[in-house]
């Protein structure tokens, strides 16, 4: 750990009462809690109830700082047209419609990613309140009218389950496109009118979607799975996206995100590089720059792609800085800046960004790991447990959550429930726990056969790449206390990928036992202070 880092994990730890490692942690003097009622305000415990259409179970998280005027969610518009072609036109519209209201600070705006997750579910205008936990929404429909398409709106309070206004719009389907953005527009400056202290932001137009709306809109909706079938098939519809309107810069940065976001989640893009993944994800957020110098999202994406690569962490934080100041409320820059945050050394306000993005988007199994992953790296591991099983109750399929909850269970002392749990690719951190519960001989036996293995380059891909394993590997020999093959693997996971060993899991107490080893700690440095050059000049092959 860097001296502020280390600072900020004994902090907290002691903080929160959770066992410090001596050599790391010396015994800290009474001054030190001189924030702690600041720490306990911004970390007391959340309990939100949600309708969940997978699973009925509780999402805890920490709940936010920020102090939001009003709340407000966007509903999909329903197609009434009977013509299935338009079933793209009511996301597209509200799509937009977050997107501007999502520039006002003071207003609570909730992810597209969530209302599409539920907006099948025939629920009522107070349950959508009380799920979303927003007073106002806002829904529609689209019919045709002779030759045109009726865009109906209503803005309804779910709390009083009243309408505040309607309005109807004809539109000809030939410039929907271009009057999306006037529809948007229009429904931000209304919502303004009913909410007091709102003040509408000055417009940056980023040019009309035309025939890649829908493939813009399907990416878009697959982006927010974070499942590898998800992160694919966004990277295929989002590439669609841009060839099919190669100046509409936010599908430039979407694909950018989601080139990182599957090197985040160690998937198989295709048999890809990862260093070639990663110079294709910053090429793209730099295209969508290029295209709008004022889009949140290509400063977000850049930003995450740094922070994931190992940049100077002023310059990550000086591009989520900006997302954040044109876009505050779109749930991905709260979820990003919190790593940008923890990388600068200030766990608190990192934690309330990290808790702040799932108030917007409390249906997104990304912005739970992403907590949970935190809390991880600051030995909360009540709060890991928690947040990884709620983002897999929101999406079973997800194979990191539960790697998450796995490590927090053995880190809290409960091999034996980590050992148990349905773990996928990563077999040698069941090994792990194995060991940790004394059940030597299981855990060995897992530990050669998957050695073995990946020297006969047989190790099982199943949509993954062999980082998990690397990965994991280098996080059993740090428990161990061995040095050497925690250096050896994290090596090789470097030299499979940029983000070949996860920032919040080596600052944390998985490598303690490791972490002032000078071997180890001189080469890992050595190996992480070059990742992000070298993805740079990567880059310049694909602009």
């Amino acid at each position: 750990m860097t001296e502020t880092n280390v600072r900020n994990y004994c902090f907290t730890r002691q903080q929160y009462g959770v066992a410090m490692n001596r050599r790391t942690c010396p015994r800290q003097s009474g001054n030190s809690k001189v924030s702690l009622a600041v720490v306990i305000a911004v970390l007391a415990i959340g309990i939100v109830w949600f309708y969940q259409f997978r699973a009925a179970t509780p999402v805890i998280h920490v709940p936010t700082a920020v102090e939001y005027i009003d709340s407000v969610a966007v509903m999909p518009l329903d197609n009434f047209t009977g013509n299935s072609e338009f079933d793209h036109v009511g996301m597209g519209i509200a799509e937009e419609i977050i997107t501007h209201l999502a520039r006002i600070p003071p207003l609570k705006v909730i992810s597209s990613h969530s209302v599409q997750s539920i907006s099948d579910q025939n629920l009522t205008y107070p349950q959508l309140g009380n799920l979303l936990n927003v007073r106002h929404i806002i829904v529609g429909s689209v019919e045709l009218h002779e030759e045109n398409l009726l865009i109906h709106l209503r803005h309804i309070n779910a709390m009083q389950n009243t309408d505040v206004w309607t309005r109807s719009i004809d539109v000809t389907a030939d410039a929907l496109a271009q009057r999306q953005e006037d529809i948007a527009r229009f429904v931000t400056e209304k919502v303004s009118e009913f909410i007091p202290g709102i003040d509408v932001p000055n417009y940056n137009a980023h040019g009309d979607l035309g025939p890649g709306q829908e493939a813009y809109l399907d990416g878009r909706r697959w982006l927010g799975q974070r499942t590898a079938e998800g992160l694919n098939n966004a990277i295929s519809e989002l590439t669609r996206a841009t060839e099919l309107d190669p100046g509409y810069a936010p599908a430039y940065a979407d694909l950018a995100s989601a080139y990182a976001l599957a090197i985040f989640y160690r998937y198989n893009v295709g048999g890809a590089d990862n260093y070639v993944l990663a110079a294709r994800s910053l090429a793209l957020a730099e295209r969508a720059l290029a295209l709008d110098p004022n889009l949140a999202a290509g400063f977000a994406a850049r930003g995450y792609l740094g922070a994931l690569v190992g940049q100077d962490p002023d310059k990550i934080a000086a591009d989520l800085d900006r997302a954040a100041s044109l876009q505050p409320n779109a749930a991905s820059i709260p979820s990003w800046r919190a790593r940008s945050l923890l990388l600068l050394g200030q766990p608190e306000e990192a934690i309330a960004e990290a808790s702040r993005a799932i108030d917007l988007d409390p249906l997104a199994p990304g912005r739970h790991i992403a907590l949970a992953e935190m809390s991880i790296q600051l030995g909360l591991y009540d709060q890991a447990i928690s947040s990884a099983r709620s983002a897999s109750s929101l999406e079973p399929e997800l194979v990191r959550s539960r790697a998450i909850e796995g490590r927090a269970l053995l880190l809290s002392g409960n091999p034996e429930q980590c050992a148990e749990l349905t773990l996928g690719p990563h077999q040698v951190l069941r090994a792990t726990c194995l060991e940790a519960a004394g059940r030597h001989e299981e855990a060995d036996a897992i530990i050669a056969e998957v050695i073995s293995a990946i020297r006969a380059a047989k190790l099982p891909a199943n949509g993954y790449t062999d980082v998990i394993a690397f990965e994991d590997l280098a996080i059993d020999f740090a428990m161990r206390g061995d040095a050497r093959n925690a250096l050896f693997w994290s090596a090789r996971a470097y030299s499979s990928s940029p983000v070949g060993m996860e920032p919040r899991n080596l600052e944390s107490e998985l490598f303690d036992k490791v972490r002032n080893d000078p071997e180890f700690s001189t080469a890992l440095a050595a190996i992480r202070a070059d990742l992000y050059e070298r993805v740079r000049r990567d880059s310049e092959r694909f602009r």
